[in-house]
């Protein structure tokens, strides 16, 4: 060999080069490709059911604060388990909405996210099962295993003046007892005060628990319901009130903390069970402030300190051959300060306050950050309608755009809003407040069927209540779907697919609709309302004019402004992969050169039905000065003319007798 061979991944220095005689490899990258961004990614902000996105619980005082977490929904039962279902309680229905599931209900989304409001007390509960008791005297096993079981979001408790709503799910786990015995021993102490002793001689209390002591919290399951004497009469779960520190001897209390006095017995049977088995507090006995870390929501009133409160709905109780998995379920407020009811936020069904539109302000807020997935949403759609919250609408998306991706939002008045004139008004609810080319209008509402809400009295647009399931909703989540599913040069306004299949819920225009002919699409298309018409056609409802609420000449288009911000916030995710690099002739001549790739690509000139732009040209020398380059700043132009939609198309037919079709 003559010389040595090198090979490198840039271009070496001449210094590097001219070091040792030989051949000199220079593997290069090919120039990288530009992928578009995704352009249907929905977040809506709404009351949810359950509320853990929407909260902070502080888990050593029970303290819940505000603090919406915007989370991804990827399939119906995933948005069950994360922001959970059906409440009727929430949202003013038949006016200014609120309610979050619904306004998902019947919708198809790209990619979602939701970001649930915070309606919780300030400070949170507690809730406990009953665990089976044992099958006999000689015989410590449970009458049925213990089956892990779910508390649903919204479940509601009560008492004989309040209500009150788990804002979160819970989930009991069913890992079962580590102790049992059948030489437990209780003894009347004649008074009421409580804990109690309960002692076991062979007990091993204190190396039980995976070579430790049983611990507080953690629940003792004593005798058999119905059994005679103090087998019977002392059956239950009881909670341990503080680690074990004798071998023999264990302090309990009553799971709500009442006071109580045992029957005297001996040669008991009892099983222990970690607190996670049927208590939510953990580590945690009656009155400790970090066994209260669930958040919920009274519905009516105040509840008191320590207030004990049963399910609505109670589960099946306990028998001797039988156990429901939420069998003695109980609820317990807070042990400081109890639930405080606010009526601004809390009441069912709250009308529009501004306690509320702050908490709505918050959540969207959460949606301005550089963590997915809040970076990654394009359009912005919000359950709750009001003059307040639409113009927070427009601030959000403006605000936003000017941060990361481009993001549009879509409005909606309230459903009693059904004046013409009043949609086409300059001020709100009217179209022309809050005019922007990110804001599109959408009304009138429609009406679509919840099974969910069959047997629930819910007001419609037209003030009555109705049990059949048609609900009145706002047009705006339909037209944020079509929008999710749609490519961004599309034309929602479109009849063909997937329009159909989006709005095929759709049952009719919403409870005391105008009737509606072409002269009033013609108003709407002047001031920009997205307003639906059922396109005989098509066979259903399809969004008459895909425009902005800007009048200005050249923003009028949602397909347009939708395909700008995909082409652009295409091209900055992948420039500021370079950003920082050193400005280079090679480093310029591959920015260009992917971004004519990518145009190209749009463009599609060999594969026509792929087209996406009309035409595109790249100008790299106009923008640019040495005095700029020398302050690190180099620009690149490009000009892209966007598919205009056949909006209006026309066909010219003559036809008679008399017509000259001679053919040459």
């Amino acid at each position: 060999m003559a010389g040595f061979i090198r090979r490198y991944q840039t271009f070496p220095g001449t210094e590097v080069i001219t070091a040792i005689e030989g051949v000199i490899i220079v593997d290069l990258a090919p120039p990288g490709a530009i992928n578009g961004v995704g352009a249907g990614t929905v977040a809506l902000v709404g009351e949810f059911a359950d509320m853990k996105h929407g909260v902070s619980v502080d888990p050593t005082d029970g303290d819940v604060s505000t603090s919406p977490q915007p989370v991804e929904i990827f399939s119906g039962q995933d948005m069950l388990n994360k922001v959970g279902g059906w409440d009727e309680t929430l949202g003013d229905f038949g006016d200014a909405g609120g309610n979050g599931f619904v306004a998902l209900r019947n919708k198809k989304f790209a990619r979602l996210v939701a970001v649930p409001i915070n309606l919780a007390s300030p400070k949170g509960v507690r809730v406990w099962r009953e665990l089976p008791t044992n099958k006999s005297v000689t015989n410590p096993t449970p009458i049925v295993l213990p089956a892990p079981a779910t508390v649903a979001a919204g479940r509601e408790f009560k008492n004989s003046t309040s209500r009150v709503r788990l804002c979160t799910a819970h989930t009991f786990t069913g890992i079962g007892h580590y102790k049992q015995g059948v030489d437990g021993a209780i003894v009347a102490t004649g008074g009421p005060a409580t804990p109690k002793l309960f002692s076991s001689a062979l007990g091993g209390f204190l190396t039980a628990k995976s070579g430790g002591p049983v611990q507080k919290g953690d629940l003792l399951v004593l005798g058999q319901i119905d059994g005679a004497g103090a087998l019977g009469a002392n059956a239950g779960t009881y909670r341990v009130t503080a680690d074990a520190s004798s071998n023999t001897q264990l302090n309990v209390e009553k799971m709500d903390a009442a006071t109580f006095d045992w029957t005297s017995g001996t040669a008991q049977p009892y099983r222990v069970h970690p607190a996670s088995d049927g208590d939510s507090g953990g580590i945690a006995k009656s009155g400790d402030a970090n066994g209260y870390t669930l958040p919920a929501r009274p519905l009516d009133a105040t509840i008191a300190v320590n207030v004990v409160v049963n399910p609505t709905l109670v589960p099946p109780a306990g028998e001797q051959t039988s156990w429901d998995s939420l069998s003695g379920l109980q609820m317990q407020a807070h042990s400081s300060s109890g639930l405080v009811y606010s009526a601004n936020t809390q009441a069912p069904n709250a009308v529009n306050h501004a306690d509320l539109e702050a908490l709505y302000a918050l959540a969207m807020d959460s949606l301005i950050n550089d963590q997915s997935p809040a970076n990654e949403v394009n359009i912005l759609l919000v359950a709750r309608h009001s003059e307040v919250i639409r113009a927070f609408q427009k601030a959000h998306v403006l605000t936003a755009s000017q941060r990361g991706l481009g993001r549009t939002t879509v409005i909606s008045p309230e459903l009693t809003e059904v004046s013409v004139d009043t949609i086409l008004g300059d001020t709100d609810p009217g179209v022309g407040t809050n005019r922007t080319e990110r804001v599109d209008y959408a009304w009138p509402g429609f009406r679509t069927f919840v099974p969910e809400a069959v047997g629930f009295s819910i007001e419609g647009a037209d003030a009555r209540f109705y049990t059949d399931g048609q609900l009145d909703t706002h047009a705006d989540t339909w037209l944020g779907s079509i929008l999710s599913n749609l490519a961004p040069e599309r034309n929602p306004g479109q009849a063909a697919s997937p329009v159909p299949d989006v709005m095929a819920p759709v049952l009719g225009l919403q409870r005391l609709a105008p009737v509606m002919d072409m002269s009033h699409y013609i108003q709407f298309r002047a001031k920009g309302v997205c307003a639906p018409r059922y396109d005989k056609s098509s066979g259903g409802f399809i969004f008459q004019s895909g425009i902005t609420t800007s009048l200005i000449s050249g923003e009028k288009n949602i397909a347009r402004r939708r395909m700008a911000d995909f082409i652009e916030d295409s091209l900055a995710q992948r420039f500021n992969q370079f950003a920082k690099l050193p400005l280079t002739a090679a480093l310029k001549d591959t920015l260009v050169g992917e971004t004519d790739a990518y145009l190209a690509g749009l463009l599609s000139i060999n594969n026509p039905p792929a087209q996406r732009i009309s035409g595109y040209i790249i100008d790299e020398k106009s923008g640019n000065t040495p005095d700029l380059e020398d302050k690190g700043i180099w620009v690149l132009i490009s000009k892209v003319r966007t598919l205009a939609t056949a909006d209006f198309l026309v066909v010219q037919v003559e036809a008679g007798e008399g017509v000259n079709v001679t053919v040459t």
